[in-house]
C-alpha cells in the first residue's frame, strides 16, 4: 500500500547532500486520509507555509504538492499521508545555506496503524524524564528535529503507557511526545502555552475552534507539573488518535471525559 513521490516522481531516494537529512533543514505534515479525502488539509498546508515563511525556506509548490497528496489518499478507506518539505541538496558546505537550494518535496502514502486492544486498562499516560529544549525560534513548528521525542519513545514503557507526556526544561508540561494535551480541573479546560516549544497541532487547533462553538472557554497558559496530580480530565490530540481520552495519568486514574466526549462528537462530524 505505502507509495512516495519525490518531487512529484516515484521514488524512494533523496540526495545524500539534502540539508533535510544533514541538518533537519526541513519541516513535515502526517495528514489523516478517510474514504479518499485528506482531513483537514486546508490547515497543514496553512501550518506549512507559516513554517517556510520562520524558516525562510523558498518553498512555493503548494498547489502541485495538494495534488499528490489527493493523488495518494484516492480510493484509500483510511491511511496516513505524510509530507516533507526540505531546503533541498546544499550547493555549499556549512549550516548556514546559499540561498540558491532548490526545495524538495515527498509524499509519502503509509498504513494506518493498528490500535492496540486495551480493554478495561484504558489509554494510559506517564510523564517522561526526556525534557525539550527551549527555542522560541522554534516553537510550534512541526520542524524534522524530533530527537528528543525519539529518546522519549525509546525510555517509554510500550508494554504499560500508551503515550509520555514532555516537559519543558524549565520544568512545564508541554504535551506528549507525539500528542497535544488538554486538561480539565475545577477552574475547567486549559492546555499549555507553547511559546518556548512544542508543537502546534493540527488537531490542537481544531479542538480550540470546536470548544468556542460549544462555548467552553479554553484557558490557553503555562502548566505546571504538580497540576498533574490534581486534574480530574486529560485528553490528548493527534490527526490520527483524533480527541483521545486518558483513563490513567502517572497511575492515577482519572474520574470522567465529559469535556472530550462532546468535543470528539462535534469534531467527528467535520474532517474537511
Amino acid at each position: 500500500m505505502s507509495a512516495t513521490l519525490v518531487n512529484g516522481r516515484a521514488a524512494q531516494q533523496v540526495d545524500s547532500d539534502d540539508r533535510g537529512l544533514q541538518y533537519g533543514d526541513g519541516l513535515f505534515e502526517t495528514i489523516a486520509c478517510r474514504d479518499g479525502q485528506a482531513c483537514w488539509l486546508t490547515l497543514h498546508l496553512q501550518r506549512l507555509l507559516q513554517g517556510c515563511e520562520r524558516l525562510r525556506l523558498a518553498f512555493d509548490g503548494f498547489e502541485p504538492l495538494r495534488a499528490e497528496i489527493g493523488e495518494l489518499a484516492a480510493g484509500q478507506r483510511r491511511c496516513l499521508v505524510k509530507v516533507i518539505v526540505t531546503r533541498g541538496s546544499a550547493t555549499r558546505r556549512g549550516y548556514a545555506p546559499a540561498g540558491d537550494e532548490q526545495p524538495t518535496r515527498i509524499v509519502s502514502r503509509h498504513d494506518w496503524p493498528t490500535t492496540p486492544v486495551r480493554g478495561e486498562r484504558g489509554f494510559q499516560v506517564g510523564v517522561s524524564d526526556v525534557t525539550l529544549g527551549i527555542n522560541p525560534l522554534l516553537a510550534g513548528l512541526k520542524h524534522l528535529n524530533r530527537l528528543e521525542q525519539v529518546l522519549a519513545q525509546m525510555a517509554r514503557d510500550a508494554a504499560a503507557l500508551d503515550e509520555v507526556l514532555m516537559l519543558s526544561a524549565a520544568g512545564q508540561v508541554i504535551g506528549g511526545s507525539m500528542s497535544n494535551v488538554f486538561l480539565a480541573d475545577d477552574s475547567g479546560l486549559f492546555t499549555p502555552e507553547l511559546s518556548g516549544c512544542g508543537v502546534a497541532g493540527i488537531m490542537r487547533r481544531v479542538v480550540l475552534e470546536a470548544a468556542a462553538r460549544l462555548g467552553q472557554r479554553v484557558c490557553v497558559r503555562a502548566v505546571a507539573r504538580s497540576e498533574l496530580a490534581t486534574v480530574r480530565e486529560v485528553f490528548v490530540t493527534n490527526v490520527r488518535w483524533g480527541v483521545q481520552s486518558v483513563r490513567v495519568l502517572d497511575g492515577r486514574v482519572l474520574p470522567g471525559d465529559a469535556h472530550a466526549g462532546q468535543l470528539r462528537g462535534l469534531i467527528d462530524a467535520a474532517r474537511t
